[in-house]
């Protein structure tokens, strides 16, 4: 002999609201839970962007720090220095034998 399964809407509504109420704690504590953990990953990647971005900016830092350091590197050269006192400065080849050193201490 075979049943036939007949729902009614009245009766399957009132076992919903029903089985709700009975859960309403747990599917609270879940959903409570799933939407801590959406925020908390959307903070997380925030945060991953964020490292990358200073990451490439210090990286960047450091290449323009190595620069300048070759630059005055050059700029510093006491070849250039002297090439520059000659040619703009008008300076002279100094013959040392000319020249006469004073001792300060005696």
């Amino acid at each position: 002999m075979v049943r036939d399964l007949v729902l009614k809407n009245d009766e399957v509504l009132n076992d919903i609201k029903i089985g709700f109420r009975k859960y309403r704690l747990s599917l609270l504590i879940i959903l409570t839970s799933l939407l801590i953990l959406v925020l908390y990953s959307q903070l997380n990647y925030s945060v991953d962007n964020q490292i990358a971005k200073l990451n490439m900016e210090k990286n960047y830092y450091v290449a323009e720090n190595f620069k300048l350091k070759n630059q005055l590197a050059v700029l510093s050269s006491p070849e250039r220095i002297s090439k520059l006192a000659k040619e703009q400065g008008g300076m002279k080849n100094i013959d040392y034998r000319q020249v006469k050193f004073i001792d300060v201490n005696e």
